[in-house]
């Protein structure tokens, strides 16, 4: 074998079909209480961050979506174990998820989801980047996690950031432990999305 792939990031798109109508519902109901609920400050540097509690709503947009994601997060993990010949037991999942309503300005400055063992972004509404005058509008960049090699002139052999192009209904799937940021939104739409911690522990044995 003259190539080995060493050290891989699983990364996953998936684009959710079905999801026109909550995804309007949510971005409606988010776009409101962004008006009237005190943001979150965390890695935003302006726009509003929810509090963490979305995957406890009852709602039925809420609940919906929650189901489209973890199940998303779950075909991920079995993929990775099925590759690397793996068997799983079974696993109890928890998730938190919180919601991002960026403005015309607002950006994340780097940073990970290290607690969890999976973090997901999902676009309920992409907003209208202007990606004529500022191509990096918004744009999702996760950061190479190996660090100080010394780059070969006149080649590129692995890139520093992946840029992951924001799309509504678009969920990406990636590890917690993954350096990620957001460049500055640039659009006359709110920008709405929902991200998510998710983690896996062995289920206790039914007796």
């Amino acid at each position: 074998m003259p190539h080995i792939p060493l050290f891989s990031t699983p990364i996953s798109l998936y684009d959710l079909a079905g999801m026109d109508e909550i995804n309007r519902d949510i971005t409606e109901r988010l776009v409101a209480e962004s008006a009237s609920v005190p943001s979150v400050h965390r890695s935003n540097v302006g726009g509003w961050h929810s509090p963490p509690n979305l995957a406890q709503r009852q709602d039925g947009s809420f609940r919906a979506l929650i189901q489209s994601i973890v199940p998303r997060v779950q075909e991920t993990v079995d993929n990775l174990a099925k590759q690397s010949g793996q068997g799983l037991p079974p696993m109890r999942i928890g998730i938190s998820a919180w919601a991002m309503v960026m403005r015309n300005g607002n950006y994340t400055i780097p940073h990970d989801h290290s607690e969890a063992h999976w973090a997901t972004v999902y676009y309920a509404d992409a907003g209208d980047p202007d990606e004529g005058s500022h191509p990096d509008a918004g744009l999702l960049e996760l950061v190479d996690p190996r660090h100080g090699g010394r780059p070969m002139p006149g080649l590129d052999l692995v890139g520093t950031t992946f840029t992951a192009l924001p799309r509504t209904g678009r969920l990406i799937v990636f590890p917690g432990w993954l350096l990620h940021y957001v460049h500055a939104y640039v659009g006359t739409r709110p920008r709405v999305s929902i991200s998510c911690n998710v983690t896996f522990e062995v289920a206790p044995q039914q007796r």
